[in-house]
């Protein structure tokens, strides 16, 4: 038959469709409502309905689509990794997980998370190791920025349980410290610990390095939170060990690399995206999940740096780039919204 014959007979059963729609919804109303005024306006309800209807049709082209099908979000071939690229120090729990992810690879050290980045974005390094989740403080926004900016992408990831230490030089006594050294995020997760004793936290760029500072230091009144392997490295008095507040205490690492990686065995894809800046629109797209089957583990919101008081969106949810149904969600997805990036394919 004609395209435009079928598109017009397509485009008459939507208004049909439309029509049956909004006097449905008018006569629930009167049901619900029969002592108010009724107001007519059923716009945002179609507009729910749409989404659903555009899904289901975008579902349903995968299976009549065999072009379609073939669509490649990532790549299967694997490089050998010979060298990862870590945050950090010796003894650091970056350097821990890179060993266990990573046991046969030379290892190399950098001192932030962005020069982590750029090994990995310049080729100094096949795979930069970067944690992104903690169980206790939650996720570590800046490494999801430096995906964005180095076009990077997660390919695994690895938990690692975290006792943290307070650690100290030999002749300090615990009633004489006053300031901890540590990261951030270990602060965080030490917070009532730090709260009890009356502590001042003092931010460092990484666990390892605060323990180095505070061997270098060597003062009565400071003391680090760090692993007791990095302890014993800079010869420092574990003074209390796991001092963290939650005692299943876990981190979660990526491995980020240049190429996005897909697998049989990858159970989680990580995304994120923007909407237009209208009532309604991350409702639709939150929907457009909700109808193919995807459970959604993780979403948060971080500032969209190009346009003020608008907000970036990143998304864990459960499948597989190699299904046709999330295909043809993350085809939807990327055609309807302003902008979306595949941040990562992983088992885990």
């Amino acid at each position: 038959m004609d395209y435009d014959y079928l598109m017009g007979k397509l485009n008459d059963y939507d208004a049909a469709m439309k029509d049956l729609f909004e006097k449905r919804m008018a006569v629930l109303e009167e049901i619900i409502l029969a002592d108010k005024e009724r107001t007519g306006d059923y716009g945002m309800e179609y507009k729910y309905f749409l989404n659903m209807q555009k899904s289901m049709d975008m579902r349903y082209k995968y299976k009549l689509n065999p072009v379609l099908e073939k669509l490649d979000f990532g790549c299967r071939e694997k490089k050998e990794v010979e060298v990862v690229c870590y945050q950090g120090l010796e003894c650091s729990y970056s350097e821990s997980a890179a060993k266990s992810l990573f046991s046969e690879a030379k290892l190399i050290n950098r001192l932030t998370f962005e020069d982590v980045f750029k090994s990995v974005f310049e080729g100094t390094a096949d795979i930069g190791i970067v944690p992104i989740e903690n169980s206790t403080a939650g996720y570590i926004n800046d490494v999801y920025d430096l995906l964005l900016k180095y076009d990077l992408f997660i390919n695994h990831t690895y938990e690692k349980k975290v006792d943290h230490c307070l650690a100290c030089c030999i002749d300090t006594n615990p009633e004489d410290i006053r300031e901890v050294y540590s990261h951030p995020q270990a602060l965080a997760q030490c917070s009532e610990y730090i709260a009890k004793h009356k502590f001042i936290g003092k931010d460092e760029i990484n666990t390892a390095i605060a323990a180095q500072k505070t061997a270098e230091l060597n003062k009565k009144s400071t003391a680090c939170i760090c692993s007791e392997e990095a302890a014993k490295l800079y010869g420092l008095k574990i003074i209390e060990k796991q001092i963290n507040d939650q005692k299943k205490n876990y981190t979660r690492f990526a491995a980020v690399s240049k190429k996005l990686l897909v697998e049989d065995n990858h159970n989680k894809v990580s995304i994120v995206f923007n909407v237009l800046h209208e009532t309604g629109s991350l409702s639709e797209v939150l929907s457009t999940f909700a109808y193919y089957g995807c459970n959604l583990s993780y979403i948060n919101s971080r500032p969209n740096r190009i346009r003020t008081w608008e907000y970036m969106f990143y998304v864990d949810f459960e499948g597989n780039l190699c299904d046709n149904k999330i295909k043809s969600m993350l085809s939807q997805l990327k055609t309807e919204l302003p902008y979306m990036k595949i941040l990562g394919s992983f088992k885990a």
